[in-house]
């Protein structure tokens, strides 16, 4: 779980400097219901999200504990 709110947090920073260059364009999503926590980054000029579910480390889903899984890439890839 460190890893992956390490991940989440640098690409967060990365949207808030483009923020800071661009204007509000993302927005960032952190929801705690119980013990689970939902995150992801929300591209308000695209109308398009990303979102990461740690339930899904728990459910049916398969994550490498090793690997950073793939919804963080594709946060970075959208910011880029």
């Amino acid at each position: 779980m460190r890893k992956i709110s390490k991940r989440f947090d640098e690409v967060w920073s990365k949207a808030e400097e483009r923020n800071r260059k661009n204007g509000q364009r993302y927005i960032k999503i952190f929801e705690t219901r119980k013990r689970y926590i939902t995150m992801g980054i929300y591209d308000s000029q695209n109308k398009k999200y990303c979102l990461f579910d740690t339930l899904n480390l728990i459910g049916n889903f398969r994550y490498n504990a090793k690997e950073v899984p793939a919804e963080f890439e594709e946060m970075w890839n959208m910011i880029e």
